[in-house]
């Protein structure tokens, strides 16, 4: 086969034709070694434009809006969130890269995430495998919409498919992507959607669907987004998953989701705190995705198999971690501990709160806090959850955001790295339109709500309600007399690089009820150390 030399190693084929098994034709770059050998094959599918790596408007226009890459060094042939094709052809593997449907250089009718977007990848995979130049083995890398499509095609299980390494991706995109805890995301998803999928369409083709329209077309979980969800029980290939405590609000419960319930025997965990497109291309990650691919791709006997399950990187502040190993995902030695919300003293209290009392604050404005100061060194790891009585002074509805904090024995904030890599994010966050606080009781867990989203129940003004907040998983390291606070507020906490919810129903006052008959408290996941009470706010 021919081919442009770009390296004395590495040999470049643009806009290879690849049919599809309605006819349809996509079009994929391929990278190879230049002397001819069989290799395994490393893949992604990408919307963004195989032909794109240096797009230099987007990429402007993504910092101008706030986001945060990092430090990236790769080479000049990197696509978006894809692997870098020097680096893999160098280590013996073939790179592939294919439009979409209906996007760029390929035909059809684009939409997002489809089931005839996982069969064109699932033909894909099969046309790589079949080719001289690949040796039958093909494994999948990419992170966020290059990660989610993995979920999609590998629940069909090609029979070539060898090893997925979904990095960040979203696996439910009503609950992570289009709505938070019921509430419509109308930042990243609008600009997405215009900027990114409009511009790249392949404009001999309409698109199948308008996904803004859609989202407004259907506002509670319906078929439209179950048609989107994968049967993840269904995976069953070999599977290294990444997530990430900083990207809450897209990618973190997805990616965590999906860990815990895909089929496959053979799957480990990388969590980091960090930017994700500088740690998945950063030396450890690309080492770790090597020595899995090796294993499963070309049969290497190097240790891989005894690599323990999961590895937790513990944060301390802004890019100071702590990594260590564990056998299994959620920690099976988790202590979920209640922290009652005191409203007199604005605390978290390590024993129910007897007296109610309430306290009220400006829908739009303002927020409620609570904190507690720790009296040794503790680890939070894991998800949290908020059990709180609530009711509003006007209106029928109400929006809550809940941000969990962490301060310093001096108290000074401590921040960490968050969702597009903004430098002055929290420990956790959780949202929850009230009308939305029906659960479903058989995917929920004491610790962790579900919510079923498939319905409204409004309250009327000044109607108390209980609502459970699933509060996204963190982990975080609380040093001795360091504090904890929980804020609740009708509003986004930060302004997050392209991340918003700006079409709120909150309206005049809303009010936390505590004490006696309102339970309200949050129950968080402790890993080491002990809670014992404290002067609370102090």
């Amino acid at each position: 086969m021919g081919g442009a030399l770009i390296n004395v190693d590495v040999i470049f084929e643009r806009d290879l034709a690849v049919p599809m098994r309605d006819g349809v034709i996509l079009s994929a770059n391929l990278f190879r070694p230049a002397d001819g050998k069989r290799v395994p094959v490393v893949m992604s599918v990408t919307p963004y434009g195989k032909d794109r790596q240096r797009d230099r408007l987007i990429t402007f226009f993504m910092r101008m809006t706030g986001v945060r890459f990092g430090k990236i060094k790769v080479s000049r042939f990197t696509g978006f969130e894809a692997p870098d094709p020097l680096f893999w052809v160098r280590n013996g593997y073939a790179v592939m890269q294919t439009d979409v449907r209906g996007m760029h250089n390929s035909q059809g009718h684009a939409g997002v995430l489809t089931d005839r977007d996982a069969e064109d990848y699932y033909d894909v995979i099969e046309w790589a495998a079949s080719q001289p130049w690949c040796d039958g083995g093909v494994g999948l890398s990419g992170v966020s919409y290059l990660a989610m499509s993995q979920w999609r095609v590998a629940a069909l299980r090609p029979p070539h498919l060898k090893a997925i390494i979904p990095w960040e991706a979203a696996s439910d995109l009503y609950r992570e992507l289009a709505f938070h805890g019921g509430i419509p995301e109308t930042g990243f998803v609008p600009t997405w959607w215009k900027n990114r999928m409009m511009r790249g369409r392949n404009k001999q083709f309409d698109f199948a669907e308008d996904f803004l329209v859609e989202i407004d077309h259907h506002p509670l979980a319906d078929a439209y987004w179950r048609g989107k969800q994968t049967a993840l029980e269904r995976i069953d290939a070999p599977a290294l998953v990444c997530a990430s405590w900083s990207d809450q609000g897209l990618h973190t419960r997805g990616s965590l989701e999906a860990f815990e319930r895909i089929g496959s025997p053979e799957k480990w965990l990388y969590t980091h705190g960090r930017k994700k497109w500088e740690t998945y291309y950063e030396a450890e990650a690309v080492a770790t995705q090597k020595r899995f691919l090796d294993h499963y791709l070309k049969g290497q006997d190097n240790g891989w198999c005894a690599t323990p399950r999961v590895r937790i990187e513990v944060r301390k502040a802004y890019y100071r971690q702590d990594v260590r190993h564990e056998a299994h995902w959620p920690l099976p030695d988790t202590r979920f501990v209640p922290l009652y919300l005191d409203a007199d003293q604005g605390a978290l209290r390590v024993t129910p709160v007897a007296t109610e009392a309430h306290i009220a604050y400006d829908a739009t404005r303002a927020q409620a806090a609570f904190s507690l100061r720790f009296t040794e060194a503790v680890e939070l790891t894991g998800a949290a959850k908020l059990h709180v009585w609530v009711s509003t002074s006007d209106g029928n509805d109400l929006d809550l955001f809940v941000v969990l904090k962490k301060f310093d024995e001096r108290g000074r904030e401590v921040f960490f790295s968050g969702y597009n890599g903004y430098r002055k994010d929290a420990v956790a966050k959780g949202w929850l339109r009230v009308s939305h606080r029906a659960l479903d009781p058989s995917r929920s867990r004491p610790s962790r709500p579900y919510h079923s989203h498939d319905r409204l129940e409004k309250v009327s003004a000044d109607e108390i309600v209980p609502v459970e907040i699933e509060i996204l998983s963190s982990s975080t390291w609380f040093e001795r007399a360091s504090r904890l606070q929980i804020t609740i507020l009708g509003r986004d906490a930060a302004r997050y690089p392209a991340f918003r919810h700006r079409h709120l129903i909150n309206r005049g006052r809303h009010v936390i009820h505590c004490g006696g008959r309102f339970d309200s408290h949050l129950l968080v996941p402790l890993i080491r150390g002990a809670i014992r009470p404290s002067v609370g706010s102090s």
